[in-house]
Order: structure tokens, then C-alpha cells, then sequence
């Protein structure tokens, strides 16, 4: 629900225990089955992924084939859906950590309600259709029929158009409830930052190439093969090598409040670098011919 009374910035509303919601799509909540929201969920974190890492075709000729597939290909949306599950946890005064908070059902939903307001505000491009969610289907997957009933207004959207729903999530704050009493309350524009900046940050990871990543760190094994990796493939990244770019330490000078500690050996003389960052001292640096490049009403 989205209110327009309030003082501050407008408030989505949503409560989620169990996994559900309530506040989700009016296709994915008529039936209160499980597999009918489970589904809605699917759906709407393959459609983000499908908008914010889609396939490109029209690389294929100047590129290359490997330029081709998108998040997709490699099963992004279903990991999505399994970090976000296993994101957040909750805990509870005197008590601490009772378990994960999971968050990707009401993450669906809300993408849902900004999607509604994009087209109340007539800010859409393309008319939303069912044909967009039923596109993303494979061979295996769920009967077209559930997809019908279960899509979202979110999915339904052009590609373009997902994104300017993210896009309002911006102006808006959001409330959830993971347990009766209890309210959280966020800018609603994380939700944008979790399925964009996180989509992207993990396809270009080398999450693919494990063989098991929700295994803890000690378990996983990784062929280190840019092969095993679509993205890899697609940026030329040649795989983990001894030597990248690392801290080393802070620059360190005489008579100066930066840098401390144990000093590392370098091959240049005039340089030092300090193993400890140190601290500003007020007054440190003279700013009193400083002009501010862009002032304020320029």
C-alpha cells in the first residue's frame, strides 16, 4: 500500500513472517498456497535479473557468441533468491540470534507495489503483458498456467520499464514486521540496491565457478578457470593471480599525523609507508584559499 498523507517520504507497507506476506500481488495471493507464492517469487526475481543482466543477441556478430547469454544462463535469479533468504538475521533482546529473516518473498512484493505505482503514474513505456513472465519459461519449468496466475505486476513489465520501477523505490521509506510487535523500518531504496547492485556485483564474481557456495569458505572448491566462469568469459578476466592490487599500508611522513606504526621497507627513499593509518589534528592543513568548484546556487 502506498500512502500519500504521510509527512515524510510515502511508506510501503508489508508484513512478513514465515517467509510470506501479505502485502503481495493480488495473483499471488488469491490462492494462499505456497507453491503459488514460491512461484510469484521465481518469477519476479527472474524478471530483475532478465532487466539488469539480460541476454544480448545483438552482441553476438561484433563480440563473440560467449556475449550472448545473460544472468539466466548460469541460474543467477535462483541464487538471488537463496542470498537473500540468508541475508539478514533476527534477533530479539536478551535472547539474540533466533534465525534468518527470509526476505526475498516480501522483496518480490515490493518490486510488485512499485511497478502499480509506475503505471498509476502513467510513466511507463510499454503497456505491461503476461507474454514478458511466460518469455522467461524453460522446458522444465512450471506449467505455463501457474505463471498466469502467479506473475506479478512486476514481472509483466518491459525490460526498461522494471527498471524505472526500481528506480521509485528511491522516494519511498518501508515497513515490515518479521513477528507481530516488532516493526523495521528502511529506506525502501535498498531493496533497489539488493536485486541491481547485488545482481551485478555477484555475476561478475566468481560465485559460478564454485561448486557449492553456500558451503562455508573451507568447503568450497574453485577451479580458478575463467572457462568455468560465463562472466569471466565475457570481460577476458584471467582468473586469481598472486600480485593484484593490495593495502599495503598509508603513506607516512615526517612530522605529519598520517601514517604510524611499524614502517614497511620500501625500494624509494623519500616514501614510507606505515602500517598504521594515524589521525587527522585540527588545522592541520591551511584551506583558506580554498573555492568551492560548484557553489551552492551556481
Amino acid at each position: 500500500m502506498v500512502e500519500r498523507d504521510v509527512p515524510r517520504r510515502s511508506v510501503l507497507r508489508g508484513v512478513a513472517a514465515g517467509g510470506g506476506v501479505v502485502a503481495v500481488s493480488g495473483s499471488a495471493s488469491a490462492s494462499g498456497s505456497s507453491l503459488t507464492f514460491e512461484t510469484h517469487t521465481e518469477i519476479t526475481f527472474r524478471a530483475v535479473v532478465d532487466a539488469v543482466l539480460p541476454e544480448t543477441p545483438e552482441l553476438a556478430e561484433p563480440l563473440g557468441a560467449e556475449h550472448v547469454p545473460g544472468g539466466l544462463a548460469v541460474g543467477l535469479d535462483e541464487f538471488l533468491i537463496t542470498y537473500a533468504n540468508d541475508l539478514f538475521t533476527f534477533g530479539l533482546p536478551y535472547i539474540g540470534e533466533v534465525g534468518n529473516i527470509p526476505i526475498a518473498g516480501p522483496v518480490a512484493a515490493v518490486l510488485d507495489l512499485a511497478a502499480k505505482e509506475l503505471l498509476d503514474r502513467g510513466d511507463n513505456e510499454d503497456d505491461p503483458s503476461v507474454d514478458r513472465p511466460l518469455a522467461l519459461l524453460e522446458a522444465d519449468d512450471t506449467s505455463a498456467w501457474v505463471v498466469r496466475f502467479a506473475a506479478g505486476t512486476f514481472s509483466k513489465l518491459s525490460r526498461r520499464d522494471r527498471l524505472r520501477a526500481i528506480g521509485l523505490l528511491d522516494g519511498y521509506e518501508l515497513e515490515l514486521s518479521p513477528v507481530s510487535g516488532f516493526l523495521f523500518e528502511a529506506d525502501a531504496g535498498l531493496v533497489g540496491q539488493l536485486v541491481v547492485g547485488f545482481a551485478e556485483v555477484i555475476y561478475y564474481s566468481e560465485w559460478q565457478g564454485y561448486d557449492e557456495f553456500t558451503q562455508p569458505p573451507s568447503q568450497r572448491a574453485h577451479p580458478n578457470d575463467p572457462d568455468a566462469v560465463q562472466s569471466w568469459r565475457q570481460t577476458g578476466y584471467p582468473g586469481f593471480a598472486d600480485g593484484y592490487a593490495a593495502l599495503r599500508g598509508y603513506v607516512d611522513k615526517p612530522d605529519s599525523p598520517l601514517g604510524g606504526g611499524d614502517v614497511w621497507k620500501d625500494l624509494d627513499g623519500d616514501v614510507r609507508i606505515a602500517r598504521d593509518s594515524g589521525q587527522f589534528r585540527e588545522n592541520d592543513y591551511d584551506t583558506s584559499g580554498y573555492e568551492e568548484p560548484y557553489p551552492e546556487g551556481a
